[in-house]
Parts: C-alpha cells; structure tokens; sequence
C-alpha cells in the first residue's frame, strides 16, 4: 500500500485545495501550488495543528496494537513534538507566545483524550487514499488524494473521524454543508464499497477546552456535487481564473501578503483610480 507522501508525487487533489481553490483565496493557491512563491512565515495553527495530530496518531495507534499510553506519556509526546517543530519553523504568532502555544495545545490534547469512546474498535489510523473522481459520467484528469484520520467500528459499522481543533464551537450546520465530508465519504466508498458517516471530531480552544463530536452522512448527490466543484476548479486552473478575496478569514494571516498587494496593480490603473 503506497503512502500519502508517494502518492502526493503524481498530479492529484485533495480536500485541502479543493477548500483553498474554492472557498479561502484562488489568488492564495496560485501563489502556493503554481508560482511556488517562498511563504514569509508559517501559521501558528497550522503548525499546533499538525502537532495535535501527530500526537493523536500516537495515541490510536497505540490503541490498535492494544498497547495504550498513558495520558502522561501523550502529553509528553505532544510537548517534545511541539518544541521541536516550533524551533525548526518561521512562525508568526499571535495573542499568545510559544510556551502559550504550548499550554493550550496540551489541554486539547487531554481534552480529546478524556472524549475517547473505548467501544469503538480502531480499524486504521492515517489511512492513504487515492481515488477517481468522476463528472458528467467521466473521469477527470487527476484523482482525489488523501487520508482519513481515524476509521474504527461503531455499532458495527466502520466510521471516518476527522480530527480538528477549532478556535470556536461549530454551528450544527458545518458539518452537514463540509466538503471535506462528501469526499472522504465518497473515498472510501471507492475504496471500500461501504459508504460510511463521517465524523468531526473537534477540540475548541476556550479558556477551558471543551470537545465536540459532529456526525453527517452523504449520497449520490453530494458526491455528483463533488465532481462539479473538482470540475470546476479544473477550469480555473486550466484557465488563469486567480482573484484575491480580501474578507477571506485567512486573509490576516497570509504568507503571501507582499505578492497579493502587487498581484494586478499597473500605473495604468492606478492613474484610472486618480
């Protein structure tokens, strides 16, 4: 079985930039994936939040094996990870520091942990997919790559987890509108010809970490939705459709604010404006 690193080699999508293409900044995607412009920084989050997951890997993992870790040694984990990471990476941080960084990431960390359902049977941690995606009853160019964070039995069926962490609680909709959600369902469909409910797992970063779990299932329709968007995003690509979006939530925090000040501006314009 080839591993999500291998089979990010070939010309693929993925949920990530489908939702950066799509629905963050086209501008920003160009930047990143075609002009391959160097990011002034990296987000804070980003890099807590891979460190969150690298950690609950750890834990699932363990789980599988039936050789559980402890809660200390899960924090002790996420810790060691975070000071690593952190003191390798350029990050822009915000209201709090490294060691705050640090103090709020073990807290979702236990927060997760103490939401553990130990009737549910791990199956997979960090599953690898790549499959097709399919419009108008063809294959598009490049499939969909990715990988489910979690998958175990419930109630006697498998179920996909997502892992996230959230700056605020989700509204009950997000989870039945998620895109992320209709292609990991469509995935392993494909891939396991059982369609599964998804699940988001969230830890939200209060004062005092509180968790949520949000469950939503797709059908044939939302996976033909899917393949319109994928078809969609083709086109944009294939035909230079970029444009900032200024009130995009990640508009505050983007590595490429320098190129998207200069991104269409011409004396030209700029008399027109005069």
């Amino acid at each position: 079985m080839q591993t999500l690193s291998e089979l990010r080699k070939r010309p693929h999508w993925s949920f990530s930039s489908l939702n950066s293409l799509l629905n963050i900044c086209s501008l920003q995607w160009y930047f990143q994936k075609i002009a391959k412009l160097e990011p002034t920084h990296t987000s804070v989050n980003l890099v807590a939040g891979s460190v969150y997951h690298r950690t609950l890997d750890q834990i699932f993992l363990c789980r599988k094996v039936e050789m559980p870790l402890t809660i200390d040694e899960a924090l002790q984990l996420y810790t060691e990870d975070w000071r690593k990471t952190s003191g390798e990476e350029n990050i822009k941080y915000g209201k709090l520091d490294a060691d705050g960084v640090e103090e709020q990431g073990r807290g979702l960390i236990s927060i997760a942990w103490d939401n553990i359902d130990d009737s549910e049977r791990v199956i997979e941690v960090s599953e690898a997919f790549c499959v097709p995606v399919i419009h108008d009853g063809k294959f598009l160019s490049k499939p969909l790559v990715g990988e489910f964070d979690l998958v175990v039995e419930k109630d006697g069926k498998p179920l996909v987890i997502d892992w996230k962490t959230s700056a605020t609680r989700w509204n009950p909709a997000k989870a039945h509108k998620s895109l992320q959600a209709t292609a990991y369902s469509w995935a392993y469909h494909l891939k396991h010809g059982f369609n599964p409910q998804v699940r988001f797992d969230i830890s939200v970063k209060n004062k005092k970490p509180v968790f949520e779990s949000h469950t939503t299932s797709r059908g044939q329709r939302s996976w033909d939705l899917l393949g319109s968007l994928v078809a969609k995003a083709e086109t944009v690509v294939a035909n230079d459709l970029y444009y900032p979006s200024h009130d995009s939530f990640a508009c505050g925090d983007c590595p490429f604010k320098g190129a998207c000040e200069e991104w269409g501006c011409n004396s030209k314009a700029e008399s027109k404006a005069a």
